[in-house]
Parts: C-alpha cells; structure tokens; sequence
C-alpha cells in the first residue's frame, strides 16, 4: 500500500514538473526574474535654442507685438499674423534678454519657438527684434532659408496734432534679414526703408523698402495712406504696422512686411523706423 501511494506521488509530481516547463516556470527560462523593473527608455532630448545678436529684454505690460509666421504670403494673412500693443507681458518669453522665444495674446494661443536659432537679435529696450529660424515652431518647420520674424516693444499711441505740417519723418533703425517664404534662397538685407507719419490723423502717410535676395538686388515696395496700428493688405503688400516706444515726439515704427519680389517670389521681415 505505501509503494502504491509513493509511486501516485511520483507520478503528480511527475505531471506538474511538465506542465511548469510549459509555462516557462523554473530556474533558466528565458523570462526576466520576477522583480525586476521594467527598463524606461531614456527620455528624449530638450530641443536647443541658440542666440545670434543681443539686445536688452523690453520692460512693459502690456506689449506691443509684430509677429510675421515663415506661412504668411503677400496677399494672404494667417491665424498667427499680428501686430498689437495689447500683449500680456506675462506670455512673451525672452530667456535670454531680448531672443523672445514665446509670444501669445493668452495661454490658448501661445506661438513658442521648439528649437532652432533666434537671429538678427536687436534692440535698445524701448524694442526688440528677432528671426526664428533653422528649426520649428507652434505653427511648423523652418528651414535655414526661411523665418519667422518679430519685433517686440513698449506700446505707445501717438495723439493726434492738428495742423498743415505736423508730420513725422522715419528712417531705418534697425531690421531683421529679409527672408523667402519659399525657402528658395538665402536670407537676404535690408538696403533702406523711409517712412512718413501723419499726425493729423495719425495714420502712415507712406512708407518704402527697398531690399535685396537672391538675385533681385533692388526690390521695391511701397505702401500709401494706411493705418498706423494693425494687419493690412494694401499696394501689393501684407503689412503689420505698430508704434513703440515712449516718445510722442520720436516714436518708433515697427513694420512688418510679406512683399512680393521679381523673381524671389514674396518676401517677409522686420523693420523699425525712427521718427521725428
């Protein structure tokens, strides 16, 4: 009787020998030991920024913003298009001094820069001025030959002076290199910009550029009788007009601008004037 019952246990334990084998139980299976944590993959790398220039982080609230997205064409604005002076100055972000890499009117529509550079950084601390570029966006990619363009500033409107001659001559102070919005050729430069400010109204009475890429060396535009403050198309030209600054008697003017050249194809950038 016990050889009887030794052999039954011989046999159970015979059976579930093979069928833990099955399972892939036991010592050597290929199966991690119980316990062991699971392995995280590393996580994955903060995109870089890089600066190219320098200026002073612009101390206001609100802002005044002109912001020009690598999408906008001369004859059509996009979502992004934008020239105010009523920013937060909480949502306009300058890690480093004036290279603004976040813009945005409330935490629902921030425009941030991912990664790439900010160039053609400049300014005095009444403005700033940059070009996203050479990486990507909230909006998209941005290749080496295209931009975003901006210019960030303390938010001034200019009262109104009645009389025959009581304007205001403008002349170039600074700019961001003039990009394609194709992406087809090399940034490009500014060669000069004039503009001329109606204190009447106020309103702009007129203003020029005249810039050079690919192989257009003198690409004109010129835009007559607009709006001192916002985002218009007029004279061929998609243009966002702000004025900055703190004095009613030498404002600044930032214009942005999306122009169509000869053979480049439309244009964008930056450009701030001084007037008096």
């Amino acid at each position: 009787m016990k050889k009887a019952l030794k052999l039954g246990l011989s046999a159970i334990s015979f059976a579930s020998l093979l069928a833990l084998a099955a399972c892939g139980g036991g010592g050597g299976g290929d199966g991690a030991p119980a316990g062991t944590p699971a392995t995280t993959p590393p996580p994955a790398p903060t995109p870089t920024i890089t600066v190219q220039g320098s200026a002073p982080t612009v101390s206001a609230d609100p802002l005044a913003v002109v912001f020009v997205p690598q999408t906008e064409t001369s004859t059509r604005s996009v979502l992004q298009s934008i020239a105010s002076n009523a920013f937060p100055a909480q949502f306009q972000k300058a890690p480093n001094d004036g290279a603004y890499t976040q813009l945005g009117i409330d935490a629902n529509s921030l425009i941030t820069l991912n990664g790439g550079t900010v160039a053609d950084v400049a300014g005095n601390g009444e403005f700033a001025i940059g070009r996203w570029t050479n990486g990507s966006n909230s909006i998209g990619s941005i290749s080496a030959n295209q931009g975003a363009h901006y210019a960030v500033g303390k938010p001034l409107a200019l009262q109104r002076v009645l009389g025959p001659s009581q304007t205001l001559a403008c002349t170039i102070l600074a700019s961001t290199s003039p990009t394609a919005v194709s992406g087809n050729f090399t940034p490009g430069k500014v060669n000069s910009a004039s503009a001329v400010i109606d204190l009447n109204g106020p309103g702009l009475t007129t203003i020029s550029l005249d810039v050079a890429i690919g192989s257009d060396s003198h690409a004109t535009a010129t835009v007559s009788g607009t709006t001192l403050n916002g985002v218009t198309q007029s004279s061929g030209v998609l243009h966002h007009v702000q004025t900055m600054g703190s004095s009613q008697s030498a404002p600044l003017l930032a214009f942005g601008y999306a122009m169509p050249t000869p053979t480049s194809g439309d244009v964008t950038g930056v450009v701030i004037l001084k007037c008096q």
